[in-house]
C-alpha cells in the first residue's frame, strides 16, 4: 500500500519511521520545512518526499498536523486523490475534525475518512524526537466518519502493526469527553502544579511523585493552546469537578476534620482500585 504522510514532526515522522521499520508500505512524506524533508529522506524515515504526482496514486493519506491545519491541508489535497483513497488525521480532537472530514466529504464524495488519535507522544516534539517505536503498546482511538468496513480494518491493521496494543472505537462526542479527562485535564494540571513558586526549590525534596505529575507540564504551547480550546467545554466540566474535589479537601483540612479527612483519602484508593480493574477488565 502506498501511505502519504504530510507532517514530519513527532507523531508523522514516527509513523512513518514505524512503517518503514515494520511494514512493507511503501511511505511518502510532506512537510512545509525543507530541511526536515532533508533529514527524514537522509535517515531513510520514508521511502521518499511526497510529489504532486503522487496525490493520485496513494492509497491513504494521514495528516499528522494540528486539527486546524490538518483541515486546511485536507481541503487543499482531498480532491487531487484518487477515488477510494482514505483520508485519516492523527490529531488530539475530534468533534472539530470530524465535522471538517464531512464538509469535505460533500465535495469529496469518493473518499473516504476516518479520525485517528494514538494515544503515544513525548515531552518535546518535533522530527528530531521522533522514534520508530513511539506507538508500541499504545492504544489507537479510531473515529469513523465514512469509511468503510474493508478501509477501516486496513487502518486498524496499520496501527497493529506498527505496535499498538489495542483499538478502542468511539464517536467524536464521546472522544472528546473522555479525552478532555484523561490527557487535557492532566496536562492542565500539571501546568498549575509546576507554577507554584516551591517548583525551582524542589531538588532535595522530592522523589517520584513530582517527577510523575510535573512529566506533562512541558509542552508545545501553541498546540495544546488550539488543542484546549477546541475541546474548551469538556477541559472546563473536569476542571470544575476537580475544584469541587479540591474545596472538599481545603474544608476538611481547614475544619481539622480527622473522619472526613480519613473517608476522602481512603475514597481516592477505591477510585483508583476501581480504574484499575476495569482497565484489566476492558484488555481481556
Amino acid at each position: 500500500m502506498k501511505i502519504g504522510i504530510v507532517g514530519m514532526g513527532l507523531m508523522g515522522a514516527s509513523l512513518a519511521k514505524a512503517l518503514m521499520k515494520y511494514t512493507s508500505h511503501e511511505v511518502y512524506g510532506l512537510d512545509m520545512d525543507v530541511c526536515v524533508l532533508e533529514k527524514a529522506s537522509a535517515d531513510k524515515a520514508f521511502t521518499r518526499a511526497l510529489a504532486d504526482g503522487d496525490f493520485k496514486t496513494v492509497d491513504m493519506v494521514v495528516f499528522a498536523l494540528r486539527p486546524k491545519a490538518a483541515i486546511d491541508e485536507m481541503r487543499r489535497i482531498c480532491p487531487r486523490l484518487k477515488d477510494g483513497a482514505i483520508v485519516a488525521d492523527i490529531c488530539g480532537v475530534k468533534r472539530f475534525v470530524a465535522d471538517g472530514m464531512r464538509e469535505i466529504a460533500e465535495y469529496c464524495p469518493n473518499l473516504h475518512f476516518i479520525s485517528v488519535h494514538p494515544m503515544a507522544g513525548k515531552e518535546f516534539g518535533g522530527y528530531d524526537n521522533s522514534t520508530p517505536d513511539l506507538f508500541a503498546d499504545a492504544y489507537v482511538i479510531i473515529v469513523n466518519v465514512n469509511c468503510d468496513s474493508l478501509r477501516r480494518q486496513i487502518v486498524t491493521d496499520m496501527f497493529t502493526d506498527v505496535g499498538a496494543r489495542g483499538i478502542q472505537y468511539a464517536g467524536a462526542e464521546e472522544h472528546d469527553r473522555m479525552i478532555a479527562y484523561t490527557s487535557q485535564l492532566a496536562h492542565a494540571t500539571s501546568g498549575c502544579y509546576v507554577q507554584n513558586p516551591l517548583s525551582s526549590a524542589h531538588a532535595g525534596y522530592s522523589a517520584g511523585s513530582f517527577k510523575d505529575l510535573t512529566r506533562v507540564a512541558r509542552l508545545d504551547a501553541d498546540m495544546w493552546t488550539e488543542l484546549f480550546l477546541e475541546n474548551g467545554d469538556n477541559l472546563i466540566s473536569c476542571i470544575d469537578d476537580i475544584m469541587s474535589r479540591f474545596a472538599e479537601l481545603r474544608k476538611y483540612l481547614a475544619d481539622k476534620d480527622e473522619s472526613a479527612l480519613r473517608e476522602f483519602l481512603m475514597r481516592s484508593t477505591r477510585c483508583k482500585t476501581e480504574s484499575e480493574k476495569a482497565e484489566k477488565e476492558w484488555k481481556q
